[in-house]
């Protein structure tokens, strides 16, 4: 049921990221090539309990959001020139990028867009940072933990050289099984995030910037962050967050979570980081998700 929620919650994602799509063609007069995707998105939610209330939700949403759109396609389009595509970039796996949607100009400059579409209060998560990140950035490499994790459940199981993917579907179709993963994948979850914490205040200042630098994705100078809550819309251009004369940054525990920390920027508590694993159920890859404090 978790997982079933994580996948119509990415369809809802989805679904906003094309709405967007679609209104920035038709102001602009470019076809919009993602009709089948728009349809099929639908089709998923509307079948769910609340799904009429889930796509109800993001077309308010986006009702919020059309003038915020509409000026900055303008803006940008006296600086750029006219726009002659729209690309869904954010369902292409292929593409590291923080943009959902790419508007092209004939200059073949762009203007991209990172959009966040919330139920209630809150901006969404900033960057989700899988294991290559979490090496690359923090050095912590977590491999042999993760292999460990998965020999526990074996070993419990009685199952000693199962696949992942046996042991995950057999845990999914039972309470008692799902429990015990989850209690045992929480221990690994605390391990790391323990891991992290320390290897953050282990690196140089210049290496924090660098890295929360690339949380915020503030190298692309193109990029615009709009994020759509119950009470607000949000924007900024995250090359405006760049981090260019800061003296101190430390990360400090959390005194609600052991899966999580705070990140300060000069003694402002700026970013909140949590451990999470990446599907909910504790027998997955681990993953670190940050948030604006």
């Amino acid at each position: 049921m978790k997982n079933r929620k994580v996948k119509s919650n990415r369809a809802q994602a989805d679904y906003f990221e094309l709405l967007v799509c679609q209104y920035i063609c038709c102001s602009c007069g470019v076809t919009f090539s993602y009709s089948k995707d728009l349809s099929s998105l639908m089709d998923k939610i509307l079948p769910l309990p609340d799904g009429t209330a889930r796509l109800k939700l993001q077309n308010d949403n986006f009702i919020k959001i059309q003038p915020k759109i509409k000026d900055i396609i303008s803006y940008e389009t006296t600086k750029k020139g006219r726009v002659i595509k729209v690309v869904w970039v954010g369902r292409n796996l292929l593409i590291e990028t923080t943009s959902d949607v790419d508007a092209e100009h004939n200059s073949s400059q762009k203007t991209r867009f990172s959009i966040k579409s919330i139920a209630k209060v809150g901006t969404g998560t900033l960057k989700n940072l899988g294991a290559r990140k979490i090496k690359k950035f923090l050095g912590v490499d977590f491999s042999e933990q993760y292999k460990e994790m998965w020999q526990h459940l074996r070993n419990y199981l009685k199952a000693p050289s199962s696949p992942r993917c046996l042991l995950k579907n057999k845990v999914i179709k039972d309470r008692r099984l799902l429990k015990w993963a989850a209690e045992n994948g929480k221990k690994y979850q605390i391990k790391l995030n323990k891991l992290c914490f320390d290897a953050f205040n282990s690196l140089s200042l210049g290496c924090r910037i660098d890295f929360l630098n690339f949380v915020t994705g503030c190298d692309d100078e193109d990029l615009y962050v709009i994020i759509v809550n119950a009470n607000d819309v949000i924007i900024y251009k995250p090359v405006d967050k760049n981090l260019k004369v800061v003296k101190n940054i430390d990360a400090k525990n959390d005194s609600k979570t052991d899966v999580g920390y705070i990140i300060s920027v000069d003694g402002e508590p700026t970013y909140r980081v949590q451990t999470n694993y990446t599907n909910g159920i504790g027998i997955s890859a681990y993953c670190q998700r940050i948030f604006w404090v």
